[in-house]
């Protein structure tokens, strides 16, 4: 694993990748208008002040979807995108685990 997350804010977490890319994901408003899947729990990766990516998690599983915006930035790849979900679920785990 290239990148190393740790919970930033309440929600919001600061990912940093060894090379020095910084990116952070927050917690997303439920827009139906725009979220397919109104319901399900969503974070933003945003990266380069932009909105890179969307995390939807549903059930125990994730989907990481890349926003048009993410194609101005080949440095993030589809991979660091999934690696990015996988350590939110990791620390949203251990976050209830601890309560």
């Amino acid at each position: 694993m290239k990148w190393m997350v740790k919970q930033w804010l309440d929600e919001t977490y600061k990912a940093r990748k060894a090379g020095g890319l910084t990116a952070y994901i927050y917690r997303a408003l439920n827009w139906p208008e725009y979220y397919r899947n109104a319901g399900a729990l969503a974070y933003e990766v945003r990266y380069g002040g932009k909105n890179i990516a969307v995390i939807r998690f549903e059930g125990k599983g994730a989907a990481v979807s890349a926003l048009a915006a993410a194609a101005a930035f080949p440095e993030i790849t589809d991979l660091d995108l999934v690696e990015l979900a996988l350590w939110v679920s990791k620390l949203r785990a251990a976050a209830q685990n601890m309560n």
